[in-house]
């Protein structure tokens, strides 16, 4: 990285979010774990590429893309777009499998069309470079979405619940079930997913809307440390998850609509063969499907 400073983004602390650019007179950005020098080093950014982020002092923190929740130092940013697109606007990415108790695919190719040939393991170090711009990051073992990897926590389990709104990405409304259930859901109540695991949802409710003329309905997405509590506290185990252990708190996890007796999504049903058959094809795992039998057949992983 060069050592003098592009000086063009003053220190400030906002909560909208704004577009910077890497200043052009540097070698290459850092991007680290947190707002400080101190934190460790989890990619580099080419001149010219463009963040989307919230200034936090004199550091911006990424909230848009593959290092999502990363941090920069906007010393180096500029609000001026660059008069070219960088080749390589990510030279390096070094983060872990973000869920506790799943995995990560690893795919022959940067794309959910190319097959899967093996698994990063839950918390395992994945290091590569980002293709393109991302989500998929080429690795010595193959290509893996980096939506299924936290750069910006040591410790992937310290995020479980206390992930904030503004590294997440709001669901349409319109995916919502049309129901109302605790605490407090209705069909207008936000949801949230992790923004690679979005976008690999676009692609399946078009799918499945062009099969069933209509969208896989949702419940629960994104689930906070306290409403982790709620749920705990009102079934214990084995149904509810120990606060802090649930998939739905990194954001990665979807329930489709239930109900008190067999529904759409019930083993056996047309949806549920429908979202079995194809949820490879969109990055999608339901950890329960093997049996058939226990577990929760409306409940779906994102593992790129």
């Amino acid at each position: 990285m060069s050592a003098v400073p592009a000086g063009s983004a003053t220190a400030e602390t906002s909560d909208a979010t704004c577009t910077r650019y890497v200043a052009p007179d540097i070698d290459q950005l850092r991007v680290r774990m947190g707002p400080s020098t101190s934190y460790p080093c989890v990619g580099g950014l080419a001149p010219g590429a463009q963040l989307t982020g919230l200034h936090r002092r004199d550091w911006l923190q990424i909230t848009d893309g593959s290092l999502v929740g990363a941090w920069v130092s906007t010393d180096y940013l500029t609000p001026e777009r660059p008069a070219t697109t960088p080749a390589v606007p990510c030279p390096q990415f070094v983060g872990r499998v973000t869920t506790d108790n799943m995995f990560a695919n690893i795919r022959s190719g940067p794309g959910f069309d190319h097959r899967v040939v093996g698994r990063y393991a839950h918390h395992e170090l994945v290091t590569g470079r980002l293709v393109d711009d991302g989500p998929w990051v080429a690795t010595d073992r193959g290509f893996v979405n980096a939506g299924t990897i936290t750069v910006h926590a040591t410790d992937p389990s310290t995020l479980n619940g206390r992930i904030p709104e503004h590294l997440l990405s709001p669901i349409p409304l319109h995916y919502n079930a049309n129901a109302h259930f605790e605490p407090g859901y209705s069909p207008t109540t936000p949801r949230y997913l992790n923004g690679a695991a979005l976008a690999a949802l676009h692609r399946l409710q078009r799918a499945f809307r062009r099969r069933f003329g209509h969208f896989a309905t949702i419940d629960l997405t994104y689930r906070s440390y306290a409403e982790q509590e709620y749920w705990f506290d009102k079934f214990g185990r084995p149904r509810a998850a120990e606060p802090g252990t649930s998939n739905h708190g990194l954001g990665l996890a979807i329930d489709f609509e239930e109900g008190d007796g067999p529904g759409i999504y019930s083993w056996g049903a047309p949806a549920n063969d429908w979202l079995l058959t194809h949820q490879a094809s969109f990055g999608f795992d339901n950890p329960f499907a093997p049996t058939l039998q226990e577990g929760e057949d409306y409940h779906f992983n994102f593992v790129g």
